[in-house]
């Protein structure tokens, strides 16, 4: 038994190691090709932005090779119970955003500044595409793999899951921080109620899309 519990102890190591690698590379890769730009002046290029899609596309693959093969991930599949969910999921990520974009007005702070920093140097088709692969690794590690390693405690796990997601985003302000504990609390419920990894994936991906398109319409239309 001791030696099976060593065994399976190892295991959640190696799978959560290696998803925190997955997730690195492709922010790791922006950062120096953003930072290269920055250096020397010059914007992207073509040959930059397609690359750095085909470094998140192939991340996003190789995880999910790995992921099935550990069997962390299966066929994607939503039914009517999990559009429900990630329905109310949203309206709950929703009202915290609404909360924390109120305390930023009162701060007279920019809401998603860095996001429109991004915006304003990167193309955006390899935001969008880099957007859908953070949510894929970060649902994977924060919901299934944290879920897998307390199944027991689903209600611990909630709270493990919910807090480690809010860390990850390293809030810097009050704001972020309830913005992230609220999508860290509703993206662990969804996936705790609904025990479906497709539906918590579609959750995150949906929020990131929808603040991809609000942050784009105030760069486009300032008040």
């Amino acid at each position: 038994m001791k030696i099976l519990v060593n065994h399976l102890a190892f295991r959640r190591t190696y799978q959560g190691l290696f998803l925190l690698l997955m997730i690195v590379i492709p922010n790791f890769a922006l950062s120096m090709m953003t930072s290269y730009n920055s250096q020397t002046g010059l914007t992207f290029t073509n040959p930059e932005s397609w690359g750095i899609i085909a470094i998140n596309l192939i991340v996003f693959y190789l995880t999910y090779l790995w992921a099935k093969s550990e069997g962390m991930i299966h066929n994607f599949s939503l039914n009517r119970k999990d559009i429900k969910a990630i329905i109310w999921g949203f309206a709950i990520i929703f009202l915290m955003g609404l909360i924390g974009s109120n305390l930023m007005l009162l701060t007279h702070t920019n809401y998603h500044a860095e996001l429109q920093k991004t915006l304003t140097t990167i193309p955006i088709l390899p935001v969008v595409i880099g957007m859908i692969t953070t949510a894929f690794l970060q649902e994977i590690l924060f919901r299934k793999w944290i879920f897998t390693w307390l199944a027991p405690y689903s209600k611990t796990a909630v709270l493990v899951s919910t807090g480690l997601f809010c860390l990850f985003h390293m809030p810097t302000n009050l704001a972020y921080l309830i913005l992230y504990i609220g999508m860290g609390l509703a993206l662990s419920m969804v996936y705790q109620k609904r025990e479906n990894l497709s539906a918590s994936i579609t959750l995150h991906i949906l929020w990131n899309l929808y603040t991809l398109g609000a942050t784009i319409l105030v760069m486009t239309n300032p008040m």
